[in-house]
């Protein structure tokens, strides 16, 4: 069966905990979290990719990297779950999964997102997720069969409420990567991560 994933970037947080500041445009190298995701999810081989902007969206907007779809969520202080279904309203029929990744998870290495596609393409009926010295992480692929089952979830438990419902299509990818769980959503933590001192380069 050939398949083909719709890369889905959640980015329409507050960021309250950044100090109300856009995840997505923090600075990482010459890039930003945002830009960092898109760059690896295309090196992957995924073509079509939906960035789901919420709070922010018009400061973020600009800066969205060419070529990828936006999806604006129009109740971004809802769960996570309903700005996964605003991007998931991009899947066309020949998407037979969707990968979410997560704005604040910019270390995740190419070849995790290359070892999740491939168990994808053995598995396309699976929910997939990566998992690093007992820790599980992100990007999760979920497959076309649970799309339904995700629209219907309550927003209150969120996709977890599918996850939990489906023990028998999941599959998970041992991963030489930390950068799986590594959840850089504080000053603190991007200091400890990125290894620069917050604030130092300019937000665009």
């Amino acid at each position: 069966m050939e398949t083909k994933l719709l890369g889905i970037l959640l980015a329409g947080g507050r960021g309250e905990r950044m100090g109300l500041r856009p995840k997505a445009l923090m600075p990482i190298g010459e890039s930003t979290f945002m830009g960092m995701i898109v760059e690896t999810m295309r090196k992957a081989g995924i073509e079509d990719i939906t960035v789901v902007l919420g709070f922010h969206a018009d400061e973020v907007r600009p800066y969205v990297p060419k070529g990828v779809d936006i999806a604006v969520n129009p109740n971004p202080e809802k769960d996570m779950l309903s700005s996964l279904l605003t991007g998931l309203k991009s899947a066309s029929a020949e998407h037979t999964g969707g990968m979410i990744a997560l704005t604040d998870y910019p270390l995740v290495k190419l070849s995790t997102y290359k070892l999740l596609i491939e168990e994808h393409r053995k598995n396309p009926g699976c929910l997939i997720s990566p998992v690093h010295d007992n820790h599980g992480g992100h990007p999760v692929i979920f497959p076309r069969v649970l799309f339904d089952e995700l629209a219907s979830a309550p927003l209150e438990i969120g996709a977890r409420h599918v996850v939990r419902a489906n023990p028998e299509l999941r599959r998970f990818v041992a991963v030489d990567d930390p950068g799986i769980s590594i959840d850089i959503n504080t000053p603190e933590l991007y200091e400890k991560h990125i290894g620069s001192k917050f604030g130092e380069k300019p937000w665009l």
